[in-house]
């Protein structure tokens, strides 16, 4: 029997033998934001007073309880996913980050989501689709280096250090459909059963997420989930768990036999009691070729990838103070030996703090977030892996193209400041941000010296209205990305030295008001 089910046989024998927290209680599916949460839902987080992990166990799709539907007779209830929609522009170099799992190309870019709900009883669906389009003007790269892939695969992850990661999605305008944010489930004794194409957010951060973030493309999946933490003597727990398929995107190799892979996914939270603001984490992937989903029903096969990672966080609603770190591994829990010989090999981290301030005119938020996945090169006698790629799956860790869990990449390493007033209408801010972009793969290049670093540097505003019934979110950035592609001539004859303008605009329209899990 595998770990899938045998957490699934402990998840839901758990659910048997003990009371929900609070009393169980009939609800309205609805869509939840988990992509670049604004100011103002990151405040409503902190504020929080009740037992929620809801933002660290995060599905695009769920029940609100906040919304009682009447639990007398098959009662039913259909309702709408209100329009999202969101427009982007990019100078420079693209920056696909923060998108919900639309691919931003150079140019223009749009996103438009739409659905409806229904509700009866115990039985909820939503379907909301997602259509996204990229401009994808040209910009400098280098073409893939291995022959037998896109001429658009990442020149820097190859074997064995392989990975799905397109620089370009092909030479013109990309439109895209799917199935967005749509699920269908059963809420039965505690827990949720179904099956999903909705996001993921696992794990504390606030924009980034080391194994599961909300910017990937959405994983088909059935899934057995704890709809409300499980109150019992040694504290309440929340568990999810879910099998799914992973697929190629359109510009990485030509073999058709490796398209699909299989994920596999648990994720178990605990909190000391019902009424506590500290949660302590775990997390497991693990990933194989085939899925038995498939059209053609390949059966997994091969070894199989792991990524594991632990959480905490820990807020004060009182003083509205909010910390929290994640803590992932790539490969399978070390030996006690190996532990404590090199504690740090595989390791990468997250961590990050808020503040916010609230007087009578309005609330300042202060936030500040930190993560690092490059790996150590002084193992001697051990080849270190880049995070997310795979020696043996090509794909590595990535659905349709881009990256299952932090947008920053392999060997990247990121700053994140920021300050926000919000009021009860509207609000404003500033941010500044510092990218190190491939580290890994640079120290694997001819002459890897000091000034050859791929760094972003930018700063921007953004700000928050009411317009005609609906909550207006702009965002404007610009900066440089120093030595793009590692260029740079100092003491390199015949290298170029490269910097770049960055510059991204960013506009969404979404529903004035939207309901929390």
């Amino acid at each position: 029997m595998s770990k899938l089910s045998r957490l699934a046989i402990l998840l839901a024998a758990l659910v048997a033998a003990v009371r929900p927290a609070s009393a169980q209680k009939s609800c309205r599916a609805t869509v939840v934001a988990l992509s670049d949460p604004s100011a103002r839902a990151q405040i409503a987080a902190i504020a929080e007073h009740a037992i929620s992990v809801a933002d660290v166990m995060g599905e695009g799709s769920v029940c609100g309880h906040g919304d009682s539907l009447s639990g007398h007779g098959w009662r039913s209830h259909v309702g709408e996913v209100q329009p999202i929609l969101r427009l982007q522009y990019d100078r420079g170099v693209p920056d696909g980050r923060q998108n919900g799992g639309a691919w931003a190309g150079l140019g223009f870019n749009g996103f438009v989501r739409a659905g409806v709900t229904f509700d009866a009883r115990w039985l909820h669906a939503v379907v909301a689709p997602q259509a996204w389009y990229a401009q994808n003007e040209r910009f400098a790269f280098y073409p893939g280096a291995d022959a037998s892939r896109s001429g658009f695969a990442s020149m820097w992850y190859t074997s064995p250090y392989s990975l799905d990661l397109p620089t370009r999605w092909g030479a013109r305008g990309v439109q895209h459909v799917d199935l967005g944010q749509s699920a269908i489930w059963a809420a039965i004794k505690g827990v949720d059963i179904g099956l999903s194409n909705a996001s993921v957010s696992w794990g504390p951060g606030v924009r980034g997420h080391l194994l599961l973030g909300p910017d990937a493309p959405g994983i088909p999946r059935a899934f057995l989930r704890t709809n409300r933490p499980i109150d019992t003597p040694f504290g309440s727990w929340s568990g999810s768990v879910f099998l799914g398929t992973l697929t190629e995107s359109p510009f990485f190799d030509t073999v058709a036999s490796n398209d699909l892979r299989t994920l596999t996914a648990w994720h178990l939270a605990w909190q000391p009691s019902n009424t506590s603001h500290t949660v302590i984490g775990v997390e497991h992937l693990g990933m194989r070729m085939g899925s038995p989903f498939g059209t053609t029903l390949q059966r997994p096969t091969g070894p199989t990838d792991q990524l594991n990672a632990i959480y905490a966080r820990a807020s004060a609603p009182v003083t509205g103070l909010r910390a929290y770190v994640e803590i992932g591994r790539a490969g399978a829990l070390p030996s006690l030996r190996q532990f404590l010989e090199i504690p740090y090999q595989g390791i990468t981290y997250l961590f990050g703090a808020q503040q916010a301030i609230r007087t009578a005119p309005g609330t300042l938020l202060l936030t500040g977030e930190i993560a690092d996945l490059e790996q150590p090169t002084d193992i001697r006698g051990q080849r270190t892996q880049d995070f997310y790629t795979s020696n043996d799956i090509p794909q590595g860790w990535t659905q349709r193209g881009q990256l299952l869990g932090d947008g920053i990449g392999p060997g990247g390493q990121s700053q994140w400041l920021s300050l926000d007033w919000v009021t009860a209408t509207r609000s404003a801010g500033v941010f500044a941000e510092r990218v190190r972009w491939n580290e890994d793969a640079f120290l694997r290049q001819y002459i890897p010296f000091l000034l050859r670093h791929d760094v972003t540097l930018r700063v921007g505003v953004r700000g928050e209205m009411g317009v005609m019934g609906r909550r207006m979110n702009i965002e404007i950035s610009s900066g440089r990305r120093l030595n793009y592609l590692f260029q740079n001539g100092t003491g390199i004859p015949g290298l170029n030295t490269t910097d770049v303008a960055v510059t991204e605009v960013k506009v969404s329209i979404t529903p004035f008001r939207s309901r929390r899990p």
